[in-house]
This record gives structure tokens, C-alpha cells and sequence, in this order.
């Protein structure tokens, strides 16, 4: 014999009961396959997605309430702008208002002058 080569026994398989219908002398054909449990993967994917898009709804909140609060502070701005333009005007008609009454003062005390020449010269 050659050194080189190695020699392999096989084992005979022994004889299996026949449960699926097969007549084979293989344990094969018993074998059913058991999926591994999953579950703990499949939750940890769904809370990885739902904490995912309760992020972009609280960022999505965020940014809503950002613009609700930008629009009402420019609103307040706007209203206090009208509001001093508004006093401005009335304080400009007030003025206005004071110098006709001092004009008006004024005639009065002519008046009175040019009555009091008038009398002095009917006399």
C-alpha cells in the first residue's frame, strides 16, 4: 500500500422509525427546524422605530410652538408699534389743540383791547 493515502471508514447510520413517510435510512428526515425566538429582536426594531418617530414628533412639536411663539411675539410688536403710533397722534392733536385754544386766548384779550379803545373813544 501507498503511505499517501489514508483510508475512511464510514460508519453505518442504523435504521430510524419512519415518521414524516420517507423510507431513508437518514436521520434527516427527522429533523424539523425550530426557528429561534425572535421576539426580543422584533421589539427592541419596533421600540427603535417608535422612539424614532416620537423624536420627530416632539422635534415636529417643537417647532410648531417655535412659530406659534415667534407669530405672537410679532403681533405683540405690531400692536405696541400701533399703539405708541396711536399716542403719538393723539398727543400731536392734543398740542394742536392747545395752541389753537392759546390763539383763541389771544383774541380774547384783543377783543377786550379793542373794546376797551372802542369805549375810550365814544367818550
Amino acid at each position: 500500500m501507498n503511505d499517501n493515502k489514508r483510508l475512511y471508514i464510514t460508519p453505518s447510520t442504523p435504521q430510524t422509525a419512519n415518521t414524516n413517510g420517507n423510507d431513508s435510512n437518514s436521520t434527516l428526515g427527522n429533523f424539523k427546524y425550530k426557528p429561534p425566538n425572535n421576539t426580543g429582536v422584533i421589539l427592541g426594531i419596533i421600540g427603535g422605530a417608535l422612539a424614532t418617530v416620537g423624536d420627530a414628533l416632539s422635534t415636529i412639536g417643537a417647532i410648531i410652538q417655535l412659530d406659534i411663539d415667534v407669530s405672537a411675539d410679532f403681533q405683540s410688536q405690531v400692536d405696541n408699534f400701533k399703539s405708541d403710533q396711536e399716542k403719538d397722534k393723539m398727543r400731536e392733536e392734543i398740542d394742536n389743540l392747545k395752541g389753537q385754544v392759546k390763539e383763541i386766548d389771544d383774541l380774547k384779550e384783543q377783543m377786550k383791547q379793542l373794546e376797551k379803545i372802542i369805549k375810550s373813544n365814544q367818550n
